[in-house]
């Protein structure tokens, strides 16, 4: 035996991290085992929007969303939860274009679900430079903060760093439950013990869960290809509403060391560009873009895009097989314990699950020793880094 611990955390995204800070701070002896760099995949690709709910106007379930913005912006002030204060916000509020021709009807369906309370008019004159002047539509602003994710991942790092370990190359993981209802887990020649394990990996999940036995878990993906625009002159942190309930798309900006800005674009055109070969979605993308933003200037813009694969529960509490959960999951399966926080915002609702399985499962904390707690026993193992975003691994430009 390497390490003895109460906890074992599988996956170290924005979820795990955020679920070790929770456990750590609930007494729990707890580490995170990670195959790569932190937050790669899923965690990195996300575009670092704090959720409210209020971008879904059909029949979607919020609840789990509705207190993520005001959670969220505590423990990035340092008032509460995990202290997050060394991570910049990029910006306080999200804007919600709606043009003229669609406007109306959404507003409506804001009222019905109560969520005009997270939203504030912008007038006329108040406006970012590409939304001219006499362009006819409402602009909002939505009570959601947008997070730097590279930094953020960085700062839930820094608050741990003797409890996270990375995996060897080959990352090959070996789950084995004791006969005492606890749970060993082998990884790069070590033995680490704990009374629970929990699955945080994204994609990674299916695996982890085959090597535990649990195929009866089903898992789904929803790929999306992300469009990338750098030499931006200006910032902007916007979805652009049409009369599908999804934006047509979203926009996030990152700043570029050489100068100006990078445009990091979801929404419909990043879903309807899966399958799609990149120069075609580009070119789809320029259009759409220049349509809905008409003072954008794009004449010095490069393109790419990024393949990201969105990894949650299949048909979850009825959502259907292929929809979109609207919630965190969190599962136990004896002493496995396995999560999905569906998106980025959800990771605080992730961890109260977990802690809330393990007080129903009487799981309390018992390793005290602290030579276990900083790992010493594990320290063949690599210290992973942190993934590079999605702009800085881009290998041409168009």
């Amino acid at each position: 035996m390497d390490a003895k611990v109460d906890v074992v955390i599988l996956g170290g995204g924005i979820a795990g991290l955020w679920l070790l800070d929770c456990l750590l701070q609930a007494g729990f002896n707890a580490c995170v085992l990670n195959k790569g760099d932190l937050g790669q995949g899923q965690s990195i690709a996300a575009q670092g929007i704090i959720h409210g709910g209020s971008k879904y106007f059909n029949d979607s379930d919020v609840s789990d969303l509705a207190p993520m913005p005001d959670r969220w912006r505590q423990s990035l002030s340092g008032q509460s939860g995990p202290d997050l204060s060394a991570a910049p916000v990029l910006a306080d509020a999200m804007g919600m274009w709606l043009p003229r021709r669609f406007g109306s009807g959404i507003v409506a369906r804001l009222a019905k679900k109560s969520l005009l309370r997270q939203v504030r008019e912008r007038g006329p004159d108040d406006r970012p430079s590409v939304l001219p002047h006499g362009l006819d539509g409402n602009l909002f602003d939505v009570d959601e903060a947008v997070i730097d994710v590279p930094k953020v991942l960085q700062a839930l790092y820094d608050l741990h760093p003797g409890q996270v370990r990375g995996l060897p190359v080959d990352g090959n993981i070996a789950i084995t439950e004791r006969d005492d209802g606890g749970v060993n887990v082998m990884a790069g020649g070590n033995t680490v013990q704990a009374q629970r394990v929990v699955c945080t990996a994204g994609a990674g999940n299916e695996t982890l869960l085959a090597a535990a036995g649990l195929q009866g878990i089903k898992c789904q993906r929803r790929p999306l290809q992300q469009i990338i625009i750098r030499g931006m002159a200006v910032p902007i942190y916007l979805h652009c509403i049409g009369r599908n309930p999804k934006p047509l798309a979203t926009i996030t900006s990152h700043a570029d060391p050489l100068g100006g800005y990078y445009w990091y674009v979801g929404g419909l055109l990043a879903e309807d560009g899966v399958g799609r070969r990149p120069e075609q979605l580009i070119a789809t993308a320029r259009d759409e873009l220049s349509r809905l933003l008409p003072g954008a200037d794009f004449t010095a813009a490069r393109w790419a895009t990024h393949t990201v694969d969105r990894a949650e529960p299949a048909g979850a509490a009825g959502a259907g097989l292929g929809r979109r959960p609207g919630f965190a999951l969190a599962l136990a399966r004896g002493p496995l314990i396995v999560g999905w926080p569906t998106k980025l915002a959800l990771a605080p609702v992730l961890a109260d699950k977990v802690l809330a399985l393990l007080a129903e499962a009487g799981v309390r904390p018992e390793i005290h020793d602290p030579g276990a707690r900083d790992l010493t026993r594990l320290a063949n193992l690599p210290v992973p880094a942190v993934a590079r975003p999605p702009w800085e691994m881009v290998g041409q430009w168009n």
